[in-house]
């Protein structure tokens, strides 16, 4: 009977710290993650009339249309996900070559569908966007 008790403590005495030892490489090796913003405020008066601001930290950009009317985009290239840059005439996408209008719309591909539009409000003289969520 001293037998079967011996090999379960020594089981037990190895499983220990073996799985100790796992869970503190998982802790190591799992990415932080802080805790993002979900929405961006900024004063609407820094949104040029007939162009956009640009937050690269955030990865949108904010446009006035000629009707003064404001919108967010998200500056991720819907071909295949790349940052795309902000140009004179839109936003041009340094991967492929995907160009979209100021208002977002897909002009020329690989990419044929428009920059993804995010929920922007306008309370006085303040814009707030709301941040897509983190995949």
């Amino acid at each position: 009977m001293a037998g079967p008790a011996q090999t379960r403590r020594r089981f037990l005495q190895t499983l220990i710290p073996a799985v100790a030892g796992l869970v503190g490489c998982w802790r190591y090796l799992t990415p932080v993650r802080a805790s993002l913003p979900r929405e961006v405020t900024l004063p609407a008066a820094e949104v040029p009339q007939g162009g956009a601001l640009v937050l690269p930290e955030h990865g949108l950009a904010v446009t006035r249309g000629r009707d003064g009317g404001l919108r967010a985009l998200d500056l991720t290239c819907t071909h295949l996900g790349c940052r795309v840059n902000a140009t004179e005439n839109g936003f041009t996408c340094p991967c492929h070559g995907s160009r979209f209008a100021p208002d977002g719309a897909a002009l020329t591909g690989p990419a044929t569908r428009a920059l993804r539009e995010l929920d922007c409000r306008q309370d006085g003289d303040r814009v707030t966007v709301r941040l897509p969520e983190a995949t």
